[in-house]
């Protein structure tokens, strides 16, 4: 079985105008979406709600079935401090991934969870020379991360700790640099294109 996902849900989504998560892509907010490819690799969600919480819980009531909802009570320190959030709840080592990267392949996770080993403290997907998402953090960075301050970085902290230990694992799925930002990026994810 795969560790758990922090999936992080709590920001603004100032440049969508409405919260990522909800954004309707093939009929059914974006959420969802993620939440059934998480399920379907057998992995278990912790989401992470903050500034439009109570948007997602009316439109989606299911949500506390599905996922274990954890919220974000200054998501104003931006996405670190609602990974700490998940991180506190979540088992360890545990997978992070931001709400506007769709879900990689299967094949993906499998790599980076058999990445980490005893050697390294995290993987990383690399698509075309770039790092992406999801990142495995071993229990070791874990720890790390919840006793930084919470507007730090996880790409400066994974810079940062021993390189030799972090994996950089090479994958196929553009997918892992996605990050959906703006109407026109959603556009795109619902052309296939």
């Amino acid at each position: 079985m795969l560790p758990e996902v922090v999936l992080l849900a709590a920001g603004r989504s100032s440049r969508m105008g409405e919260p990522k998560g909800l954004w309707a892509i093939g009929g059914k907010p974006w959420l969802e979406h993620q939440l059934d490819a998480i399920e379907a690799l057998g992995a278990e969600a912790v989401l992470v709600l903050g500034f439009d919480r109570q948007r997602y819980l009316q439109a989606l009531p299911e949500l506390e079935d599905r996922a274990s909802v954890v919220i974000n009570p200054t998501p104003e320190h931006g996405p670190f401090s609602s990974m700490q959030c998940g991180l506190r709840v979540s088992g360890s080592p545990a997978f992070v991934l931001p709400v506007d990267v769709p879900v990689p392949v299967p094949d993906v996770w499998r790599a980076l969870h058999e990445a980490l080993t005893a050697r390294f403290d995290a993987a990383v997907p690399v698509h075309e020379g770039a790092g992406g998402h999801p990142v495995l953090l071993s229990g070791a960075l874990v720890t790390h991360v919840l006793g930084l301050h919470a507007e730090s970085r996880l790409d400066h902290v994974l810079r940062d700790w021993d390189p030799p230990r972090i994996a950089r694992i090479p994958v196929l799925d553009r997918r892992v640099r996605l990050n959906l930002n703006a109407p026109e990026d959603w556009g795109k994810l619902a052309a296939g294109t």
